[in-house]
C-alpha cells in the first residue's frame, strides 16, 4: 500500500492528499463551499480528503459559520468526502461542542460510504446527528431551530439510518 502524502497548493489555496491508499490513485483537494439556504441556516458542502494537513480548513469553515450571529443551524454535507481521518473527526466533534455551547444546531450528511462507516465506527454518529440525505438533515435540524433540541444532542431522527 502506497503511503499517503499531504501537500498544500499555495497558488490554489487548497489542501490535497494522495489517496492511493483509499483507492482513487489521484490527489484531491479539500474544498468547503458555504451555501446559505436561509439567513439562519448554512450548509457547508465538503469535497475531498479531510486529513491532518487539511482539517483546519474544515474547522475554519465551521468557525466562520458559527461567527454569524443569525446562524441557528449548520449542516455539514460530507457526501463528497473520500477520506476522513482522526484529525477530521476531531474537528467535527469540536465544532459540534462549540455549536451546542452557542445554541446552534449542527448535523452532518453522509451517504452510505466510507465516511458514514468512519462516523459510525468512531462513535461520532452517536453524538452528532447524521443524515443520509441533505433534505432530511435540513428538515429535521431546521424544525427545532427556534430553541434547544428537545431530543438532546445526537438524538434527532436520522434520515434512513439505523
Amino acid at each position: 500500500m502506497a503511503p499517503r502524502r499531504a501537500r498544500f497548493d499555495r497558488a490554489a489555496g487548497a489542501h490535497s492528499c494522495d489517496v492511493k491508499a483509499v483507492g482513487s490513485g489521484r490527489a484531491e483537494p479539500l474544498r468547503v463551499r458555504r451555501v446559505e439556504y436561509r439567513s439562519d441556516l448554512v450548509v457547508l458542502v465538503v469535497d475531498g480528503c479531510v486529513e491532518i494537513s487539511s482539517a483546519a480548513v474544515l474547522g475554519d469553515a465551521f468557525a466562520r459559520a458559527m461567527a454569524d450571529r443569525a446562524c441557528r443551524v449548520i449542516v455539514g454535507d460530507l457526501t463528497a468526502v473520500r477520506f476522513l481521518s482522526a484529525a477530521g473527526l476531531r474537528v467535527l466533534v469540536e465544532a459540534a461542542a462549540d455549536a451546542r455551547a452557542r445554541g446552534i444546531r449542527l448535523g452532518l450528511v453522509a451517504s452510505e460510504s466510507i465516511t458514514m462507516r468512519v462516523l459510525r465506527m468512531s462513535g461520532v454518529a452517536a453524538t452528532i446527528p447524521v443524515f443520509t440525505a441533505l433534505s432530511d438533515g435540513i428538515r429535521e435540524l431546521a424544525a427545532g431551530a427556534g430553541g434547544p433540541d428537545p431530543a438532546g444532542p445526537g438524538r434527532a431522527r436520522r434520515g434512513g439510518t439505523a
